[in-house]
């Protein structure tokens, strides 16, 4: 198949990213192309040894989306995109002049629903669906059971997936602080990490974008000194060095995270996760994630007190599950499963995949 991925205009693709969106972003890319499928990003750019190429129709960024004018240009650049090439369009990301210009190609298309609900997306996806053909993908239980009740659908659900070898796992006896990363501001709350770890008298590295200046200069800074460290925001290797020597990894997001990629990640790096239970997905039922439905930060000192028992093999074991290989298979299926409405001949090229059925829980194919 041909794929356009749409990220969109002025989104950088390089490291380190600015959110897990972009890092889904290059992951499924990377791994789509793998597998033999021709992928195109819509984007910013990439790093040079990017496995996909990257598509850049916008001649300025939007880095102000209320900025009308912008919109109008990059309306009009978006359309004039040649996808004559293209069997699917995959967006990502929230630009819905965008989203309302893609039902100009006609083309099938989808979104992946990487944002908890609210009223402006919700109004805007249901006049997607009106209008066009668009399927709209949840990356989580959590996010599926928020959408399903605002769109009134049953939509699929696909697990984000990462690639395990990213994060190889060290021996416990390697790991001797806390980590803790993530954006930096309120609803992340690394305030309840820092917390934590002074009154367990840990040391704890901080990594991650400073997106809120004030709540940094506030409730980071004037504790930080040579047993609380904030080491910037990083790559994903200067992150698995990280989590190499990490004895934990604390989630303490207080907003209901629609996946929680970072936790992922360090399940993968043989970390256990402890933290609140809105920082990570409700159905991660498992040794590796010990959390509690309370937000107080003196609440997780009993739980990385029972982290000390945990594996690094038995928190592996639990990510793997979660590799970029099944979710990349997932939508390869979801996406043949959209071709088929149209049963062309070019479209489906092999017949073996003519029979799979995409339910809303799990994906799989009938033979």
């Amino acid at each position: 198949m041909d794929i356009l991925l749409v990220a969109g205009p002025g989104i950088s693709l390089k490291e380190p990213y600015n959110s897990g969106i972009e890092a889904f972003i290059v992951s499924l890319a990377n791994q789509l192309m793998d597998e033999g499928h021709v992928v195109n990003v819509v984007a910013d750019n990439a790093e040079p040894d990017a496995k996909f190429k990257v598509v850049n129709p916008f001649k300025s960024s939007a880095s102000d989306r209320s900025n009308f004018f912008k919109r109008i240009k990059e309306t009009f650049q978006f359309r004039k995109l040649d996808v004559s090439s293209y069997d699917i369009i995959h967006y990502n990301m929230f630009y819905p002049h965008l989203l309302k210009a893609g039902l100009h190609f006609k083309k099938k298309s989808l979104l992946t629903l990487h944002s908890p609900v609210d009223k402006k997306r919700t109004s805007v996806y249901k006049k997607l669906f009106r209008q066009g053909n668009i399927t709209f993908v949840a990356i989580s239980e959590r996010v599926k059971q928020h959408w399903d009740q605002a769109l009134g659908m049953d939509l699929p659900l696909i697990n984000n997936g990462i690639n395990i070898d990213i994060w190889p796992t060290k021996k416990p006896e390697d790991r001797d602080y806390l980590l803790w990363s993530a954006r930096i501001n309120a609803k992340k709350n690394v305030a309840a990490a820092i917390s934590l770890a002074i009154e367990m008298q840990l040391p704890l590295k901080i990594a991650g974008r400073i997106t809120d200046q004030q709540y940094f200069d506030e409730a980071v800074k004037p504790y930080l000194n040579d047993r609380i460290k904030y080491v910037g925001h990083v790559t994903q290797r200067e992150l698995s060095t990280l989590a190499s020597k990490a004895s934990a990894y604390l989630a303490t997001a207080t907003w209901q995270e629609p996946f929680g990629l970072s936790a992922l990640e360090m399940l993968a790096s043989g970390v256990p996760v402890i933290g609140f239970n809105t920082a990570v997905p409700p159905d991660w039922l498992h040794e590796s994630v010990l959390t509690t439905a309370s937000l107080r930060w003196q609440d997780l000192t009993v739980l990385l007190t029972r982290s000390k028992d945990i594996s690094p093999g038995s928190c592996k074991e639990f990510a793997s599950n979660m590799n970029i290989q099944n979710m990349a298979s997932q939508y390869i299926l979801l996406y043949r499963q959209m071709l088929m409405q149209n049963s062309t001949a070019k479209e489906l090229a092999n017949p073996d995949d003519r029979q799979f059925q995409i339910i809303s829980r799990q994906t799989q194919t009938e033979q």
